[in-house]
């Protein structure tokens, strides 16, 4: 949650004065994703924790210190085309921890939603946000 310190007033204002493209969802909606990304991942650390899986716990963190990053990429730097890098970038720690769960089944029912969202709507979508916004 530290890198929402960076989403203030005037960078709502700024996001919002962007051309949005047509498959970017309701400010709501990504309310509701972060919250579900955050129980999920909790989940994933909770198991991690409890069966002392050190591989997996760093990796956990990884993405969720990845996850701040990105708000501090794209809100911070009020930057497109620093979200659609960030996000590139953190396909690799969030696809590994999803390996790295795959023994355990609760933490892959808890990750995959999310690991979907990120491939299926967060990529194309500041994807699109960067290049309808390019100066």
């Amino acid at each position: 949650m530290l890198g929402n310190a960076f989403i203030g007033r005037d960078s709502m204002r700024w996001f919002q004065g962007l051309r949005a493209p047509r498959l970017q969802l309701p400010m709501a909606a990504f309310g509701l994703v972060g919250a579900a990304y955050y129980a999920q991942l909790g989940v994933v650390l909770y198991r991690a924790y409890r069966n002392d899986d050190r591989h997996v716990r760093r990796r956990a963190l990884l993405v969720l210190v990845g996850n701040e990053l990105w708000n501090v990429a794209f809100f911070g730097r009020r930057s497109p085309g620093n979200g659609f890098l960030g996000v590139l970038l953190f396909l690799g720690p969030l696809l590994s921890l999803q390996k790295a769960v795959s023994h355990d089944r609760p933490s892959v029912v808890a990750l995959t939603p999310y690991t979907v969202w990120v491939i299926g709507y967060d990529l194309p979508w500041v994807y699109r946000l960067w290049r309808l916004n390019q100066g």
